[in-house]
């Protein structure tokens, strides 16, 4: 119930409903949405004049956030800065645990650097997957962002990168990236819930850096005219840097088998997900040349069930393709159902981003760096 009357507010937003009953609801989303609008305002307003406390980490933190709901690819972004950074600092990331199912005590530890100690239910999706895949980088969930500084700072981190942090202001922050879905920048332009924007657009004042992401499938006229756009919403960031999602492999979820994303070419895919942006991933495979014969969207963040693997299956072969494929993010969830995957040709693909000019990038974020090292 709940999440139908999620998908038929967002097909109201985006008017793709019609009739007495949508019109209405627009007018009631709208309503709610300046209540939301001023609220939001007032609370960055008590937290930058001071009048509501922030606390500071001894140690230098970056923020990795959006300004929009759903997925504008914050975890590939986190993902490239560890890769760039973790060979000068020791870095934790410290993500709240968006999808854990399991409640655990907090600030709970998923990677100390070498050892994972916690499964995707008690990590959540996308802190376990990248924790999975990367080396010598502490994990912590923790909703009280303070509390896992604390934490990291124990196990020697000399670096924090902060997950979803944009809205968090209870924390003080080095740097402030914003991540921005080129393709649909900022919905109908309007904050929740009339739509898609989590605070109005005074908000990017705050941000450092802005990554316009997907860009591949804008022109770029477009991307362009985004960057003036931002240019004048923000006018004292340190650069707005075009980004690109690059297909990497196509990895069996059981056994060893790794093909590059061309695997792809000409196959009949039936694929699944539960991502925050679903048509990202279909324009995905058909771009690497999948012939995307079924695709069935999950929620964001679902937590797979064995009853929901069996009807996987069943669609799977009901659609006569030549494989089954979903994300990265959601295969970290399908591990402990091998049994039933057994012999199937299932795979994930995984992803990463490329960004234009990003030795600026770097730079800026190092200096910023640097002046919290040298205080």
């Amino acid at each position: 119930m709940k999440d139908n009357l999620k998908s038929y507010l967002k097909r109201v937003i985006k008017k793709e409903e019609t009739g007495k009953l949508a019109s209405i609801t627009r007018v009631v989303l709208l309503f709610l949405s300046y209540i939301y609008s001023a609220a939001s305002r007032m609370r960055s307003f008590a937290y930058r004049n001071k009048l509501m406390p922030k606390k500071e980490a001894s140690v230098p933190v970056i923020s990795v956030g959006n300004i929009t709901t759903g997925g504008t690819g914050k975890t590939p972004f986190t993902a490239f800065l560890l890769e760039q950074l973790k060979h000068k600092y020791s870095i934790a990331v410290i993500s709240r645990g968006y999808g854990a199912s399991k409640d655990v005590a907090e600030p709970f530890l998923i990677k100390d650097g070498e050892n994972i100690y916690a499964d995707s239910a008690q990590s959540g999706d996308e802190l376990f997957m990248l924790a999975r895949k990367t080396d010598d980088v502490i994990f912590i969930r923790s909703a009280d962002r303070y509390q896992g500084t604390v934490l990291a700072e124990e196990k020697g981190a000399e670096l924090i990168i902060l997950d979803d942090g944009f809205q968090h202001y209870q924390l003080e922050r080095e740097v402030d990236v914003v991540i921005i879905d080129a393709e649909d920048p900022f919905s109908n332009n309007k904050v929740l819930p009339a739509g898609l924007l989590r605070e109005p657009f005074s908000a990017l004042k705050r941000a450092d850096i802005f990554i316009l992401n997907h860009t591949e499938n804008v022109e770029h006229s477009r991307v362009e005219a985004l960057k003036k756009d931002i240019n004048k919403k923000s006018p004292a960031n340190r650069g707005v840097f075009a980004a690109k999602t690059i297909s990497e492999k196509c990895i069996s979820v059981v056994g060893e088998d790794i093909n590059e994303a061309d695997f792809l070419e000409e196959k009949r895919v039936f694929a699944f997900s539960g991502i925050g942006s679903p048509e990202a991933f279909k324009r995905t495979i058909e771009s690497n040349g999948g012939n995307l014969v079924s695709y069935r969207v999950f929620k964001d963040h679902y937590n797979y069930q064995k009853e929901d693997l069996l009807t996987l299956v069943d669609q799977y072969e009901s659609s006569k393709a030549d494989i089954i494929l979903t994300t990265e993010k959601d295969a970290v969830k399908l591990f402990d159902f091998g049994d039933m995957i057994g012999e199937l040709p299932f795979y994930y693909l995984t992803i990463s981003m490329q960004i234009d000019d990003s030795k600026k990038l770097l730079e800026a974020i190092n200096e910023k760096i640097q002046q919290k090292r040298n205080k």
